[in-house]
């Protein structure tokens, strides 16, 4: 199985991950959550429930953990450059991450097609089963 790798994090090094997929990100797709948050950070989200994330934080200070609406996910910002890396969801001593591919190193092209997404008329337990279904389990979240 073949590998591909995604580097990224916030602007300023504060939030860093590596995303490792099972596939490439013309097949994995871009999503834009039509929330008022994600469209006002013009995300464009990703995620690969067959892959694995690590993520990095190097001062807990400088990370905003915002959640809003249903509260089933921490949408990670980093407090010193604004940078939003992706939503992480806790539930049963397991987590899972979806990530705006906007913060890859390499960012995807321009004209990349983004499929948009509307899940205001999710419940709790619909959205969490939802995110356990679509999202990339976690391996590691480090926090210095």
């Amino acid at each position: 199985m073949t590998t591909h790798t995604f580097i990224g994090g916030c602007h300023c090094g504060n939030l860093s991950y590596v995303f490792e997929a099972t596939a490439p990100l013309e097949t994995l797709g871009l999503r834009a959550d039509m929330c008022g948050f994600c469209r006002s950070h013009g995300a464009h989200t990703t995620s690969d429930p067959n892959g694995t994330i690590r993520i990095a934080v190097r001062d807990e200070a400088k990370l905003s953990r915002y959640r809003f609406a249903l509260r089933t996910a921490d949408f990670l910002v980093c407090r010193d450059c604004g940078v939003y890396i992706g939503a992480l969801m806790e539930d049963g001593g397991r987590m899972w991450f979806t990530v705006n591919a906007n913060s890859f190193r390499e960012k995807p092209p321009l004209d990349f097609p983004v499929v948009p997404h509307d899940f205001d008329g999710e419940d709790v337990p619909a959205r969490i089963a939802r995110r356990k279904k679509k999202w990339t389990p976690v391996s590691e979240l480090r926090i210095a």
